[in-house]
Formats: C-alpha cells, sequence, structure tokens
C-alpha cells in the first residue's frame, strides 16, 4: 500500500508539488475511516473539509442521483473550501474506506502558498463545469 505521500504526489493536483511539500501536507492531514453507509459529505449543509480517498469506494450524488464514484486518490469538498458555501454534492461511502481529511484552516493557507495547486484545482474545475455542461 503507498504512503500518504506517495498517494497525494500522484494526484493531479499535487503532482506539480516538491516531494519535500507534499512530505509537509501529508503530515497535515488526519486519516480517518468510515464504515459503509457512513455520509461524509451533504449537500447543501456547511463544507470544512477536503479529502482525499486512501482506500475503498464513495458515492457522489448531486440532488439524490448518482453522478460519480470515487475511489483511491480521488477527492471531494474542496468547492466548499474554495468559496465558503455549503456543500454542492453529497458523498456515502459504499464500502468501508479511509480519508485523508484537511481542514479548510489547514488547507486554504497550503494553497495559497502554493499557487501551482490553485492553478491545477481551477482546471479540475473547468473540467467539471465542461463535464456537467454536456449533460
Amino acid at each position: 500500500m503507498a504512503s500518504h505521500e506517495e498517494l497525494l504526489g500522484r494526484i493531479p493536483i499535487f503532482s506539480v508539488l516538491d516531494p519535500k511539500e507534499v512530505k509537509k501536507l501529508a503530515a497535515d492531514a488526519n486519516e480517518v475511516s468510515y464504515p459503509a453507509g457512513t455520509s461524509l459529505a451533504e449537500s447543501g449543509t456547511a463544507g470544512i473539509t477536503f479529502s482525499v480517498v486512501v482506500e475503498g469506494t464513495l458515492e457522489v450524488s448531486l440532488q439524490g442521483r448518482p453522478v460519480r464514484t470515487l475511489g483511491p486518490g480521488d477527492y471531494f469538498g474542496e468547492m466548499a473550501l474554495i468559496d465558503k458555501e455549503s456543500r454542492s454534492a453529497s458523498v456515502v461511502a459504499t464500502s468501508e474506506c479511509r480519508c485523508l481529511v484537511f481542514t479548510r484552516w489547514v488547507f486554504r493557507p497550503f494553497a495559497v502558498s502554493h499557487p501551482e495547486v490553485a492553478w491545477a484545482l481551477l482546471e479540475m474545475m473547468v473540467d467539471r463545469v465542461r463535464e456537467a455542461e454536456a449533460r
């Protein structure tokens, strides 16, 4: 199994970082385990965390409709951290899972001090908007 640093270093938004910076980021994460069926994010609620899936599967749904399945290396919660608004989607563990969880007060300063991460987040969000518009 990959270390937290290796996992984060393979994620496109963090792959632009120097390994030393990835190590610092990994040190600020809290690993949390969730049983299957746990709601990790609920649409319309406040979002103060950004999570990276370490192990297991999760289902993302919009307005009650499944739209995406997440697995190791996928992440969620970044939109609510960026705009300080409520969650736009719900996320439920479909199997037992583990996630690296970053709080807003850890992740925002990290992204601000690493503009390459902020830019990678923008690119990912543009991809999601284009995907949503194509539906």
